[in-house]
Formats: C-alpha cells, structure tokens, sequence
C-alpha cells in the first residue's frame, strides 16, 4: 500500500511539475506574443509617422500652387475691372459730348428757323419804317395816327428782342465786310478811313448769324 500511494505521489508530482512547465511555456510564449505586437505596433506608428510627413510633404506645394493659381485669376479680376472701369468712363465722355452736340446743334436749328422766318418779315419793317419817316416828316399826319404806327413798330422792336434779333450798327462805324455791304464809296475828308457815313438799308443779325447786311456808303475805302 506504501508502494502504491508513494506511486500516487509521484504521479501527482510529476503532473504539478508538468502543469508548471507548460505554465512557464505558455507566459513565455505570451511575452513573445507581446513582445511581437508591441513591436508590430511601433513599426506601424513608424510607418503612420512616415505616411504623415510624406502627406506633409505633399501638400505643402499642393497649396502653395492653389495661392499661385487664385493670385493669377485675382489680377486677371483686376485688369477686367480696370478695362470696364476705363470702358465706362469712355462711354459717360462719349455721352456727355453727344447731349452737347445735341444742344448744340437744336440752337444752331433754332437759329436758322428764326432767321428765314425773320428774314421774310423784313421787307413789311422796311416799309413799316418808311412809313413812319414818311408821316414824321408830312405836315398833315395826325399825331395819333404817327403815334400809333411808333406803338406797333416798338411791339415789332421787342419780339424780336426776345428771339434774340438785333439790328446790326452801322452809322459811324467802321467798315466790317462781315457785317456790312457797301455799295457806295466817296472819298470826303471829312470822315476817317473805312468809315460808314449812310445806311440806306438797315441790317439784322442773331448770335453770330447774320440775317440781313447792311446796305452802306463808305468813306475813303482803302
């Protein structure tokens, strides 16, 4: 019986010893086993610190060439401004000179109406004025009748004032083949050179225009 349980002991020595063994197996294999995955994980965040920096890398021209290519589309941007801005300003002046060519050119219309209306008219002032001197200087015109054509001859005066007519002066002045057409010349040392000594036919002109010249005598003519 001694045999048999020192037999028992054995066997169960045997087997503690053999669980031990395959313990200390089993934790050696597992430190291993760590020992790799912590290695795996290092290498691995090696490998991720790699990726990132090359990704750095990369990206760094990648943005540079982005700010390159807005800063080109930015003063393509400005130049288009500047060239409608300059497009504008030509148009405003085109269009500015258009309205005064425009006014211009109705007071340059208004003018011309004005003078062929006034034009036409100038004969019957002819005769109004004959009229009048006529009656001034006949003894038997009443006054009322003189002072009545003088009335009407003043009314004829200011339209045509307010249609910017006015006789042109001619007595006593100086020749001007502008203004004035001489049809006689006397030599008479009573007068200066180019003077205008009689007016046989009154001249108007408007602005610049003239409507009618004066009909003149001249002295001593050059």
């Amino acid at each position: 019986m001694f045999e048999m349980e020192n037999k028992d002991l054995k066997s169960e020595d045997v087997n503690s010893s053999e669980a031990q063994i395959l313990e200390e197996a089993n934790f050696g294999g597992k430190n291993e086993n760590s020992q790799e995955s912590q290695e795996d994980a290092a290498k691995t965040q090696e490998n991720d610190g790699a990726n990132e920096s090359s990704e750095n890398i990369e990206v760094e021209p990648h943005q540079e060439d982005i700010v390159k290519t807005l800063k080109k589309q930015l003063e393509e941007k400005e130049r288009e401004v500047e060239e409608y801005k300059s497009l504008c300003q030509r148009i405003a002046a085109d269009f500015d000179n258009y309205k005064k060519r425009i006014a211009k050119d109705k007071e340059n219309m208004y003018y011309e109406v004005v003078a062929d209306v006034v034009g036409k008219f100038l004969p019957i002032v002819d005769n109004f004025e004959r009229a009048i001197d006529s009656a001034k200087n006949s003894k038997d015109t009443n006054d009322d009748l003189l002072k009545g054509l003088e009335m009407i001859k003043k009314q004829i005066d200011d339209i045509f004032s307010k249609l910017g007519v006015e006789p042109i002066e001619a007595l006593n002045k100086e020749f001007d083949p502008y203004l004035h057409n001489a049809i006689m010349h006397v030599e008479d040392e009573r007068y200066g050179k180019n003077v205008v000594i009689e007016e046989f036919q009154k001249g108007y002109k408007i602005k610049d225009r003239v409507i009618r010249y004066s009909l003149v005598k001249v002295a001593n003519a050059n």
